[in-house]
């Protein structure tokens, strides 16, 4: 009884976010190259740590979507510099500004992966980061992750 107990307790904890469709989240794992005269970013969430918290993302302060553990988005942006931020939700007293989470130098025609993270910092106050990963390592987290929407 206390092992079911707090397996349901595990599992309520976990967050969640809007969800892209099977159509969509099959089309991002062919992983095509991104339309003429752009760059595709995915981002994704693999790390059980901090999996109660939403992590909040933007490019070049425009807001990207959201991502919970076990999630991806992938954004086709123009080329160039992007700084990705993030914010999670905070639940101590004191608040936090967006994270800089990593800046991304992108060319034409280039697929990029990045790993989102949470990072403990303060109690009750997570901070998240990203890095980027080889394209091995991005594609198989993707394959096992399911589309978040992204925002538009």
């Amino acid at each position: 009884m206390g092992c079911l107990l707090a397996a349901s307790f595990l599992v309520s904890a976990c967050a969640s976010v809007p969800m892209a469709g099977p159509a969509a989240d099959a089309d991002g794992k062919r992983f095509d190259p991104p339309p003429p005269g752009q760059s595709a970013l995915y981002l994704y969430r693999t790390s059980v740590l901090g999996s109660e918290a939403v992590f909040s993302l933007a490019d070049n302060q425009q807001p990207i979507g959201s991502l919970a553990n076990r999630t991806w988005i992938r954004a086709d942006v123009v080329p160039g510099r992007h700084v990705i931020t993030c914010s999670v939700p905070s639940y101590a007293p004191l608040t936090q500004p967006l994270a800089e989470a990593a800046t991304v130098d992108l060319a034409p025609g280039e697929i990029r992966f990045l790993e989102v993270d949470v990072w403990p910092g303060l109690p009750l106050n997570p901070r998240c980061v990203a890095g980027e990963v080889t394209a091995d390592k991005g594609r198989a987290a993707v394959t096992d992750g399911n589309r978040a929407m992204a925002a538009n």
